[in-house]
C-alpha cells in the first residue's frame, strides 16, 4: 500500500512539472514576442524633445483655440446675456 501511495505521488509530481513546463514555455515565448514588438517599435520611431519655445507655441495656440470655442459655445447658449460691467454695475457688487 504504501509502494501505490510513492507512486501515486511521483505522477501528481510528474503531473505538476510537466504543467509547469509548459506554462513556463508559453511565458518564455510570450516575453520573446513582446521583445521582438519592442524592438520593431523602436527602430522607426524617434522621437525628438520639443524646445520649450515649440512646446510653449503649440500649449499657446491649443488654449486660443479652447478659448474661442467656449466663448462661441457660451454665445450661442446665452444669446441676451451681458457682463456686469456692459450694464454699468461694478463686478465687485453682490446681487440683492
Amino acid at each position: 500500500m504504501e509502494g501505490d501511495s510513492l507512486k501515486f505521488n511521483f505522477e501528481i509530481a510528474l503531473e505538476k512539472i510537466d504543467t509547469l513546463t509548459k506554462h513556463n514555455n508559453e511565458l518564455l515565448d510570450k516575453i520573446d514576442e513582446l521583445e521582438t514588438i519592442l524592438e520593431d517599435s523602436r527602430l522607426p520611431h524617434i522621437i525628438q524633445p520639443e524646445s520649450v519655445d515649440t512646446r510653449f507655441n503649440n500649449i499657446s495656440r491649443d488654449a486660443d483655440v479652447a478659448m474661442k470655442r467656449f466663448t462661441s459655445k457660451l454665445r450661442k447658449e446665452l444669446k441676451n446675456a451681458k457682463s456686469k460691467q456692459s450694464q454699468g454695475q461694478s463686478v465687485w457688487e453682490r446681487n440683492s
